[in-house]
């Protein structure tokens, strides 16, 4: 399991009444497509701030692991989540707890808003007993400050994602996006709204740093029954050993995926050997080449099959595939049969390629698959595993 970073953070959230300008221009959230009753357009507020200067009139709150008064560290940085239409009324109330980095970083959202995007109130930090009610209407009350336990470049991937906006311009590392998945669970928040097909911001940074870790996001999506995110993670498992899946991985899993990718690669294998069963077409006899020099192909052609199925695994390259058939061409002397030969080989390819190695082939494969092909491949299975 994905833990937080070692070093005790926090961030902040918007404390003051209304709503200023961006001074870095505006980020159009999507946020509206899934929320358009909630969401408008979203500006970021980046280190230009008054409260730079205003540590003092924060009283932190809510998190017992944060052992020293935000005041006593200047403040680095500054995100300011900032709504520009004044035409929504769900974010407008005048008091809300912002939250404080211990690395210096300010993060500025809005209060209702993430209760009404949690289902546990931010994870009880949010709450009305973890606030306290002495919120009041005055702009010159200390500002609340509520502390979470979580990086600040991890919190700003979170908060993005609940906004429904990208954070690839910040380029977090690929493991920081993966734990934003458990972080948005932490929090309340549903990830099946948030991560779970394409076209929402978190899951399409995560598939573009896929091929960097695809085992990685292979467990995650396994853990987190993100469907669609695993078939797309396990186009790039082709080459994964089957037998260097550990204890904690097979665990992370569950049976369910576990099994689903076993059948992957065994479904990948047998499509291959079915691709080679099938010889070149013959053609009509001719005086240079009969019956007999037709069955020579044909034989050629199992022993080169042979061949590779003795070495066959899921990712077999497709040149290698071509090489060995291929070479082939230089035992013929009947250019119909070369011919025939050719066109052969470039159908196997095509398919291998084309079919095996794409996303409907694995999600073909990646469903439940009926028992008795499961009993013909238990003996395998347990091969693999021995």
């Amino acid at each position: 399991m994905m833990d937080y970073f070692s070093d005790t953070q926090t961030a902040v959230f918007d404390g003051a009444s209304g709503y200023e300008q961006s001074e870095t221009g505006a980020i159009r959230s999507i946020y509206s497509q899934q929320h358009p009753s909630v969401l408008t357009n979203i500006s970021v507020l980046k280190p230009h701030h008054s409260l730079f200067h205003d540590a003092d009139r924060y009283t932190h709150i809510g998190s017992s692991s944060f052992t020293a008064p935000p005041g006593s560290a200047p403040v680095r940085r500054l995100y300011h989540f900032l709504r520009r239409s004044p035409r929504r009324r769900l974010w407008q109330t005048r008091r809300r707890p912002p939250h404080l980095t211990s690395d210096g970083v300010l993060f500025y959202a809005h209060k209702p808003f993430l209760l009404t995007s949690s289902n546990n109130a931010f994870n009880g930090r949010l709450s009305a007993e973890a606030i306290g009610v002495a919120v009041g209407t005055s702009t010159t009350e200390p500002l609340w400050v509520v502390g979470i336990p979580t990086g600040s470049v991890l919190f700003n991937v979170v908060l993005h994602t609940i906004y429904g906006m990208s954070c690839t311009e910040f380029d977090p590392p690929l493991d920081i996006l993966l734990q934003a998945v458990k972080s948005l669970k932490i929090y309340g928040i549903s990830i099946d709204l948030t991560v779970s097909r394409a076209n929402m911001p978190l899951y399409d940074h995560i598939l573009s740093e896929m091929p960097r870790a695809p085992t990685d996001v292979f467990l995650v999506a396994a853990e987190n029954d993100l469907d669609a995110l695993a078939i797309a993670a396990s186009a790039h498992l082709h080459s994964m050993l089957l037998p260097g899946i550990t204890d904690e991985m097979a665990d992370r899993m569950g049976t369910h995926y576990l099994r689903r990718l076993v059948m992957l690669h065994i479904e990948r294998t047998d499509y291959l050997k079915t691709l080679l069963m099938h010889a070149p077409d013959s053609h009509e006899d001719t005086a240079d080449c009969g019956p007999a020099d037709q069955r020579r192909l044909v034989r050629a052609w199992a022993l080169a099959a042979a061949s590779l199925v003795w070495d066959i695994r899921p990712d077999m390259p497709a040149a290698v595939i071509q090489s060995v058939l291929g070479s082939l061409e230089h035992e013929l002397e009947c250019a119909t049969c070369k011919m025939s030969l050719k066109a052969r080989v470039q159908q196997v390819v095509l398919d291998w390629t084309n079919k095996a190695m794409s996303d409907d082939f694995a999600a073909r494969y990646l469903r439940p698959l009926p028992l008795p092909f499961l009993r013909r491949a238990a003996t395998q299975t347990a091969y693999l595993f021995a």
